[in-house]
């Protein structure tokens, strides 16, 4: 009992973090994406000469009909039991970024011997730093996100998300246990071992830059456009900035039913690594007719046991000598 009690209280102070000001749902990040989402709307009523009222903005951020629909109802029950029931597994099973750091460290110095640190100014450290942090991360989540669209077995657990028949804030967390570990480890490995890179380079002073103690180009992104990233909010950056960063319209492409949409945008916040590897899609400026889910197997999802079991089951099939037939709707995305 004492046990239970007190894996109660980590899991309770695991999901409160979340919430806290330098969390993914904490007051600075959503008040300000709500700052946001107030400024596009407010500046696309005066581009047609109209006045951007509260009401209006409210019930577009909001609509009825996504708000009530049974796959919101859906996002909701994942999102509460990812973030509170099984957080503190996903933490538990999860490589540390800090000691992929240090064997990073300590396998450089094997190999290559002991280096004084180069002696850069602080401010140039810690921008390179924060720019490697965040590339490191983002390659990690396009690999990851890669791996799962690219490999069958891999794609039945990653279909959890793409089940979402309209797209809300919330849908951000629902996934499959095996996804949210796999990205996790792949990120943590990604970013120590960057880490560990730089410190041997530079020193102790290799640190990114901070807001609310978390990676200064991350938190910015959530504070804006990232909560925008599930949304049925229209949101497209063209030209350069297209080729950088992960519009709002960018991942709505990434969840299209349509098949020239497939396995496109694949990045979390940026777009560099799309660009790169040729998985990038850059959307329309104007709203383009997008429907969202994985058709005719979305009975697979419709409760929470279904889509925490069904996966292993069809990804099994997939090593069985005389793999289940699929339909279309139901095959791999490429």
């Amino acid at each position: 009992m004492e046990f239970l009690r007190g894996l109660a209280t980590v899991d309770f102070h695991y999901a409160v973090a979340n919430f806290k000001p330098g969390g993914p749902y904490g007051i600075p990040s959503l008040v300000c994406t709500l700052l946001f989402a107030w400024g596009v709307f407010a500046h696309r009523r005066h581009a047609r000469g109209r006045r951007a009222e509260l009401k209006l903005f409210l019930r577009s951020l909001f609509p009825r009909k996504i708000m009530f629909h049974r796959s919101t109802f859906m996002d909701i029950r994942l999102w509460i039991l990812n973030i509170t029931v099984l957080g503190v597994a996903y933490s538990w099973l999860a490589i540390g970024g800090l000691g992929v750091r240090d064997a990073m460290i300590g396998a450089l110095t094997r190999l290559l011997g002991e280096h004084a640190p180069t002696h850069w100014p602080l401010a140039l450290v810690m921008t390179i730093t924060t720019l490697t942090a965040l590339l490191a991360y983002e390659l990690a989540y396009w690999f990851g996100h890669y791996l799962f669209h690219r490999f069958e077995f891999l794609w039945e657990f990653h279909k959890v998300h793409h089940s979402a028949e309209v797209m809300t804030t919330l849908t951000e967390l629902r996934q499959h246990p095996v996804e949210i570990l796999a990205f996790v480890n792949l990120i943590g490995i990604s970013t120590g071992a960057s880490l560990g890179v730089l410190t041997y380079i530079f020193g102790p002073g290799a640190h990114a830059f901070t807001l609310l103690n978390a990676n200064i180009a991350l938190m910015l992104f959530l504070m804006t456009w990232g909560h925008l990233r599930h949304s049925h909010i229209w949101l497209s950056f063209q030209g350069l900035a297209g080729h950088l960063f992960q519009s709002p319209a960018h991942h709505q492409l990434h969840h299209s039913t349509n098949p020239e949409h497939f396995n496109m945008n694949l990045g979390f916040a940026l777009a560099v690594w799309d660009w790169a590897f040729g998985t990038l899609r850059i959307p329309a400026k104007t709203c383009e007719v997008v429907e969202f889910g994985v058709g005719q197997t979305h009975g697979d999802y419709d409760t929470v046991l279904r889509t925490f079991a069904r996966p292993f089951q069809r990804s099994a099939e997939h090593f069985l000598p005389v793999p289940a037939p699929e339909s279309p709707a139901g095959a791999p995305r490429g």
